[in-house]
């Protein structure tokens, strides 16, 4: 398991725990943080006398942060992002979750030891391959700043929380009478005809004069409005702009090959431990005990299953693979190195508690050949290199962009090019144009209106910019010889499809007047399209067509109405409705029935527990500090 860690160290098991605030948010929400420190002092709120502190919120606005960051990435725009934006509504939630915890204990809820083992044991975070890892789990909580038991005992709080939520929620329930209300709408079905009679052709014959074209701008100026737009020039600076540039020497690669293999641990010991967390009498008599049956010759790995705290490696008898001499805590590997194979350590005291360490087996280990090593580590300096002279040049940018008539000039200071970014609105482009900060920099008086650089704009730790407008349009109507083309076209459509609207209605007036819809059609030489069985949804010209034949009324018994209505694209449509179905509970599958009913009862449950939430937050005692109420 160990070994897998370490194999993989700057790969899978770095990205996990950099991850582990995102998944410790799946498990509880960002409510996992509150109610932990409660320091007076620095008071943000107090729930019923249990105080939240700015360290609870600090932390937990952090984490909503890094999880917008996670689903969003670089993108995200950063208003989104400031303790201004997130405070409000994080402080909010931990409230929430604050009187949903306290509901929890006051009804007597607990969990039980087990539980949270396995809860502990399931988190991906904690996982390689899909395999909880001991390393990566107390590599995790030292990140986190938590002990152990102090893990243990806010898991156990949040677990409790969702004990109460779900017995609130997976209380509700749903009728059968509700089910089949909403089948026989979601679950209707409707056959219809239509005929669709196309503009297509007749936009050919239509003509549009310019004082028709010059009226309709005239009379329609809203709709030709644009928003305020810029154009940019920008210099782009990334450690990639420079690493394509870069030459290692063999020699280089060589000394830093040597350097990396000097101190190569040829030695790999493979280790079992029992744990044993605590101080108090209890913990020093387990050790006793444990100690004595070890000097007796006691198996180790029986006596771990039974003794150890280490919540995995006790099912295996203890063993945590092997290590290279860095993996354990120093006290740890010390006395791990000074073991003969088979050999059993006396108590380790480290952070985790005391152990009891026993040294299975050693194996020798060759390093890395120069030319299996080479590749990665001539990458290695180039990268250094080029992360170095990125940083050099966005220092020198700063000066060489300064008041600077063009960017052409430091741009070839730096042996980089300049890049231009089309018109963008206040929304935004597209590329760097997306970016919140460089939007708010092109607007941005300095920059708009003095024509000035940008300040260097750090759009990520390695990834920086500096702009300068090129083109700036004020807000207001385009010019007419923008959309003359525009306007033409769609005065011709409107002729157009009031010569069709004349003939749908010649259409209609024959089919009400009883003659048969396909003899229409054919007469006519249009197509007539059959729709049975069909119903609600659909996409593009299909969708508009079903959501026009299902907004026409049920018909009367023997009746059969029609409609015409124009498409999106001009075309228009004349649909005859001829049947109507309610969907019916009973058509549907056992299976079908049950997930709609479970369905409608998980959003009945989320209704009840927002109630009972919201009962519980009026009855509480809740006291915001002045600088939160502001």
């Amino acid at each position: 398991m160990l070994q897998s860690m370490r194999d993989n160290l700057k790969g899978t098991a770095a990205i996990i725990v950099a991850v582990f605030f995102g998944f410790i948010m799946v498990i509880g929400g960002i409510d996992f943080f509150t109610g932990t420190s409660g320091g007076s002092a620095d008071k943000v709120a107090e729930v019923n006398g249990e105080k939240i502190s700015n360290y609870d919120l600090q932390r937990a606005i952090q984490n909503r942060r890094s999880m917008i960051e996670s689903q969003y990435g670089e993108n995200v725009p950063a208003d989104l992002l400031t303790d201004e934006q997130l405070r409000g509504p994080v402080l909010q939630q931990l409230v929430n979750s604050s009187v949903l915890r306290q509901a929890a204990q006051k009804s007597g809820m607990v969990m039980s030891t087990g539980a949270v083992d396995r809860e502990i044991v399931q988190m991906p975070g904690f996982q390689i391959d899909g395999q909880f890892d001991q390393l990566v789990y107390r590599e995790g909580l030292r990140r986190m700043g938590y002990s152990a038991a102090g893990f243990r005992q806010l898991l156990e709080q949040e677990m409790v929380m969702q004990q109460f939520a779900g017995s609130v929620a997976d209380s509700a329930f749903t009728t059968r009478v509700d089910a089949e209300q909403i089948v026989a709408v979601s679950m209707e079905e409707r056959d219809f005809d239509y005929l669709t009679l196309p503009v297509a052709p007749l936009l050919g014959g239509m003509s549009v004069s310019d004082d028709e074209v010059r009226a309709y701008y005239d009379a329609n100026q809203a709709e030709f409005q644009h928003p305020e737009l810029v154009a940019i020039e920008y210099i782009e600076l990334t450690p990639e702009v420079f690493a394509g540039n870069i030459d290692v020497a063999e020699q280089d690669i060589r000394t830093q090959y040597d350097q990396d293999t000097k101190g190569f641990q040829e030695i790999r010991r493979h280790a079992a431990h029992i744990l044993i967390e605590g101080t108090d009498d209890a913990a020093e008599e387990k050790i006793a005990e444990l100690q004595a049956k070890l000097a007796a010759g006691g198996d180790f790995a029986q006596l771990a299953k039974q003794y150890s705290d280490d919540i995995v490696s006790r099912d295996e008898g203890g063993d945590l693979g092997f290590t290279s001499g860095d993996v354990f805590p120093k006290a740890f590997e010390d006395a791990l190195a000074k073991l003969e194979v088979g050999g059993v350590s006396k108590p380790v005291k480290t952070d985790e508690g005391v152990h009891f360490i026993k040294l299975l087996e050693v194996t020798d280990i060759a390093p890395p050949t120069f030319e299996e090593r080479k590749d990665a580590i001539a990458a290695r300096l180039r990268n250094a290199q080029a992360e170095r002279e990125f940083v050099d040049a966005v220092s020198r940018l700063r000066d060489l962009a300064y008041n600077a008539e063009s960017l052409a000039t430091p741009a070839a200071e730096l042996g980089v090019t300049v890049k231009q970014a089309p018109l963008f609105s206040h929304q935004g482009g597209s590329g760097i144009t997306a970016d919140a900060k460089v939007i708010a920099a092109a607007f941005s008086p300095e920059v708009l209106e003095d024509g000035n650089t940008s300040e260097v704009l750090n759009l990520t730790e390695n990834h920086s910019v500096v702009i300068k407008v090129t083109e700036h349009k004020p807000a207001g109507v385009k010019p007419l010889d923008e959309v003359k083309v525009e306007i033409a076209n769609r005065l011709k459509r409107d002729k157009a499809s009031e010569q069709l609207a004349s003939k749908a209605e010649v259409l209609q007036e024959k089919v009400q007047a009883g003659e048969a819809f396909a003899e229409v059609a054919t007469a006519e030489g249009l197509t007539l399209e059959t729709s049975d069985n069909t119903r609600r949804g659909g996409f593009g010209t299909r969708g508009e067509v079903i959501n026009q034949a299902f907004s026409m009324a049920v018909p009367k018994s023997g009746q059969k109405p029609v409609q015409s209505f124009t498409l999106a694209n001009g075309d228009l449509i004349v649909v005859q409705l001829r049947n109507v179905r309610p969907g019916k509970l009973a058509a549907q599958t056992a299976e079908q029935r049950d997930a709609l009913l479970q369905q409608l009862a998980s959003m009945q449950g989320s209704a009840e527990l927002a109630a009972v939430q919201k009962l519980l937050i009026s009855k509480a005692d809740i006291e915001m500090t002045a600088t939160e109420q502001q």
